[in-house]
């Protein structure tokens, strides 16, 4: 069956394997958690969230679950993926859909650092100290793409942007070229190719360092990582790009294969080299 896709949260979604029923469920999902999550939807219950004065808020069972998840990243990844960065990377500018970001010359904003720690979740109450915002799209769009594979009940694959999740067996190309065979699995990229702006005459994007509260400056342009599924291979990615050169070791450390681009270099970790060789013959 070919591919079949429509645009959500900002990217080309194309999927493999779906009937025109599924697909149709497939839009709804996407659609449904974007209504949910978006940072530029002030009808998103994230945006009415945010916007609350009050420490504790109320949240849907959804909202919940993936404010969980998004926390437990953050734990997995010493604060690394951190989903209390609102506030930060809407200082570096990115504070609109980014098919509408254009170059501004006013100064990025204040920094605001990571806070995940603060962060409670009781029933279905929230509570973050005042004036923190959460971003939970460190997470979204992966669970989404994660949620929509089960939907498909076989074999076939979801793409959205640079996340890819795959049931049965699926040839994935790479950023920057070459490709890769993924089977019963994940495959997510973190980068600053695509997504970045000026911003006081300096060069912004949205992968924020939450010890600084400001962009990361990892030597990295992307990592791509393959895992389990693609929430784990996405939150994996993340968190590799942001520890800078130590990045291919701590993938390694977890068996996780990555491949790392910089200006000037590209670099395998160990596993996914290893991952790459051709199947000796028994």
């Amino acid at each position: 069956m070919s591919p079949d896709g429509f645009e959500a949260m900002g990217v080309e979604v194309v999927v493999g394997g779906a009937t025109a029923t599924v697909l149709r469920e497939v839009e709804r999902l996407f659609e449904r958690l974007d209504r949910t999550f978006s940072r530029f939807r002030p009808d998103s219950e994230l945006s009415r969230l945010n916007e609350s004065p009050s420490a504790f808020v109320g949240a849907s069972p959804i909202f919940v679950g993936v404010l969980r998840v998004a926390l437990d990243a953050a734990r997995r990844t010493d604060g690394l993926v951190d989903p209390t960065l609102g506030a930060a990377i809407e200082a570096a500018g990115y504070d609109c859909d980014f098919a509408r970001l254009v170059d501004d010359e006013r100064p990025p904003g204040p920094s605001v650092r990571g806070s995940w720690r603060q962060v409670r979740v009781a029933g279905s109450l929230v509570f973050r100290p005042p004036g923190t915002k959460l971003d939970l799209n460190g997470v979204v769009k992966a669970l989404a793409v994660d949620a929509a594979l089960q939907r498909l009940g076989g074999e076939g694959f979801v793409a959205a942007g640079g996340d890819v999740a795959v049931c049965g067996a699926a040839v994935v190309g790479l950023p920057g070229g070459g490709s890769l065979m993924v089977r019963n699995g994940g495959l997510a990229t973190s980068g600053t190719t695509t997504r970045h702006w000026r911003r006081g005459g300096e060069t912004q994007h949205h992968l924020i360092d939450p010890g600084t509260g400001r962009p990361s400056s990892s030597p990295w342009k992307e990592v791509t990582v393959a895992a389990g599924s693609c929430l784990e291979a996405d939150i994996a990615a993340k968190a590799a790009f942001l520890l800078g050169e130590p990045g291919p070791d701590w993938l390694d450390e977890r068996g996780l294969p990555g491949r790392f681009r910089a200006a000037d270099e590209e670099i395998e970790n160990g596993a996914w080299r290893a991952a790459s060789e051709p199947a000796r013959a028994a």
